[in-house]
């Protein structure tokens, strides 16, 4: 997957698979993920050069108009995310504390999760996009408590509060907790 990745979150299904298959003709990007998300909800996101995606994100906005819930482009985009789309972790390691943010949206949670990676030493272990999850998106980083809290705090920063539900910090989760979760 190249570095750079953009993406359409639709409320039509029809219309997100009719986009997909506009985008893909209009520029040079490859398909990272196209799937219906709940509540009936549409998401594409793909990668290539930052002008191709630039180019299929802007096209699909334009084709999409009244569909589009939200939409992102992210240049340089960390690893940790292009393997979980891919559902593969470097490691799902849990250091002494798990942070976890949950987002009304997922266009929005991945804008979050990136400026989390890319600003503190913390690992990604668990990304759920919108799937039985009510259309929402879940990631779950870990690292020392501190780097946890700052991580969150600059993801929240990158999006409007008004589109995240929660944010937990788990200082030294049980054993049990990690065993299940990951």
């Amino acid at each position: 997957m190249s570095k750079s990745i953009g993406a359409i979150e639709f409320r039509s299904i029809s219309k997100g698979i009719e986009v997909c298959d506009e985008i893909v003709k209009k520029a040079f990007v490859k398909i990272s993920y196209m799937k219906s998300i709940c509540p009936g909800k549409f998401l594409i996101i793909v990668n290539g050069d930052v002008g191709e995606v630039e180019t299929a994100i802007e096209y699909g906005k334009e084709v999409g108009k009244k569909h589009i819930v939200d939409s992102f482009i992210i240049n340089s985009v960390h690893k940790d995310i292009v393997h979980a789309l891919k559902n593969k972790y470097d490691s799902k390691e849990v250091k002494s504390a798990i942070g976890i943010m949950e987002t009304y949206k997922v266009c929005s949670g991945i804008t979050a999760l990136n400026k989390t990676l890319k600003t503190n030493d913390v690992r990604l272990i668990k990304l759920q996009l919108a799937f039985g999850i009510g259309g929402k998106l879940v990631y779950i980083i870990s690292g020392d408590l501190s780097s946890v809290r700052d991580g969150l705090e600059e993801g929240k920063k990158a999006i409007l509060e008004k589109e995240i539900v929660n944010m937990s910090i788990l200082p030294s989760p049980h054993y049990e907790v990690i065993k299940n979760l990951v």
